[in-house]
């Protein structure tokens, strides 16, 4: 279960907003994404962590930053 500041950005942003911002950005650190859509690091990094889980996102860890970008696979033909 996530808390209300978790819940609140589900509502607010969904998952195909965030995929859309890193499919146009093509790569993407977990940073980028919180400043982009203004939410907590840890927030973001919680939801994009789901996306990976679920297939959605790949992620690797780079020194003390994650980058996140979007498996070819699953890129969408737009």
């Amino acid at each position: 279960m996530g808390n209300d500041t978790d819940d609140y950005f589900v509502e607010k942003h969904s998952d195909e907003d965030l995929l859309a911002f890193i499919e146009q950005e093509e790569v993407v650190t977990t940073k980028e994404v919180s400043e982009h859509f203004d939410y907590h690091l840890q927030t973001v990094r919680r939801r994009l962590k789901k996306l990976e889980e679920e297939g959605r996102l790949n992620m690797k860890d780079v020194g003390k930053r994650f980058v996140w970008w979007i498996p070819r696979a699953v890129e969408s033909n737009t």
